[in-house]
């Protein structure tokens, strides 16, 4: 392992440390959209923020206080921020409109019923957009846990985007016993579908926004996404751009320990790092691989090569540039069973204070084939 700079490593480190634990066959991808993206990183960028539980009962990984989402919309009123619809920073990026230099969506994910509850009056006390990410099987057969569609229809009402987040939030990429790839393809495809119709059926909408539970997505699911029409929204840290994977899009956990704002201010911040072209074999791993290899090619007009870090479980990491523009990283120990991530940043060159950020989300399966929740 390479020595970093040490100053770089500090700084980092107060940005990283809280950031949440997390595109196929010897693969190379070339980010979506990536033809509107500018040698002086002046295209759109938003960050998208993700929120589940707004309560102070429920799992604190998954769960921001009332008080804490308050101090977050306070914190974004205060310092400039524009929270923008999830549709015009998709537009933004793709070069089809424009969006304010610091621009954030603020996304829910699972519709819940704190979420309408205790989230809803303080989203529109500050009167901004926000998209729910509806688990469409759940929703008015848990009362008291999930919304109701009708809860759901008087959101769209008011302006809030309803989206897709499956039937059954099933870990999408771990395959039944026996099942072959066609038949779980088949299997992903339905349950993709079916969740978009059961939405316009009560809502009498459909965005094709589709975000993957638990962020876990592999190389064939995210093609089946985008085959299907739907853009993608991952649980992995970064800015959203013109170059980000339009089948996967990066989102901030904002909380748990990553409600905090010392922390998630500079994530609000965030510029999506200007990838032109991503290479690995798979983000779902084999079980005996156990440190997969990523090599990104980037435009580096923005910011110091020298500046750019990237950290593995907290750990920071010193890329190996191959040339001026690319670098790899590979982790220098296994990475454990489950969602893991390796996070990359740079501080911006004429955007004070900001950082370009990307990270990509690996999940190694057990000798089963499986992994935690």
């Amino acid at each position: 392992m390479r020595i970093l700079n040490l100053s770089c490593i500090l700084t980092l480190f107060v940005i990283l440390v809280g950031c949440s634990p997390g595109p196929g066959h010897a693969n190379s991808n070339q980010p979506a959209g990536s033809a509107n993206a500018s040698a002086n990183g002046s295209e759109a960028h938003a960050s998208i923020l993700l929120y589940h539980h707004v309560s102070d009962s429920t799992p604190r990984i998954t769960s921001v206080t009332a008080d804490e989402l308050r101090a977050h919309l306070e914190y974004l009123a205060a310092n400039d921020f524009t929270v923008v619809d999830i549709r015009d920073a998709i537009a933004a990026a793709r070069g089809e409109g424009e969006i304010p230099e610091k621009s954030v969506v603020i996304t829910f994910d699972d519709a819940y019923q704190n979420i309408f509850t205790n989230g809803r009056p303080i989203l529109n006390e500050f009167d901004v957009p926000w998209t729910l990410f509806v688990t469409t099987d759940p929703v008015g057969e848990r009362p008291g846990q999930y919304m109701s569609w009708e809860q759901i229809r008087q959101l769209h009402d008011e302006g809030v985007v309803i989206a897709n987040h499956t039937r059954d939030h099933a870990h999408m990429p771990r395959r039944a016993n026996g099942e072959s790839e066609s038949d779980w393809l088949a299997r992903m495809r339905e349950n993709i579908l079916s969740a978009e119709a059961k939405i316009e059926e009560e809502v009498g909408v459909s965005y094709k926004l589709f975000a993957y539970p638990y962020g876990e997505y592999d190389n064939k699911l995210a093609d089946l996404v985008a085959e299907l029409g739907f853009i993608g929204f991952g649980q992995h840290s970064g800015g959203f751009g013109a170059t980000s994977d339009f089948r996967a899009i990066p989102r901030f956990a904002a909380a748990g320990m990553y409600a905090n704002l010392n922390t998630l201010g500079t994530k609000m911040a965030a510029l999506s790092l200007p990838v032109e072209h991503a290479e690995y074999r798979d983000t779902l791993l084999r079980h005996d691989e156990t440190r997969p290899e990523l090599t990104l090619t980037v435009d580096t007009g923005d910011f110091n090569r020298n500046q750019l870090n990237c950290f593995i479980g907290g750990q920071p990491y010193a890329p190996d540039w191959q040339n001026d523009t690319t670098f790899t990283i590979v982790a220098s120990e296994p990475l454990g069973i489950g969602r893991g991530r390796y996070n990359c940043t740079a501080p911006s060159k004429s955007f004070a204070g900001r950082f370009y950020w990307y990270s990509i989300q690996w999940i190694r399966p057990d000798a089963q084939g499986s992994w935690p929740d």
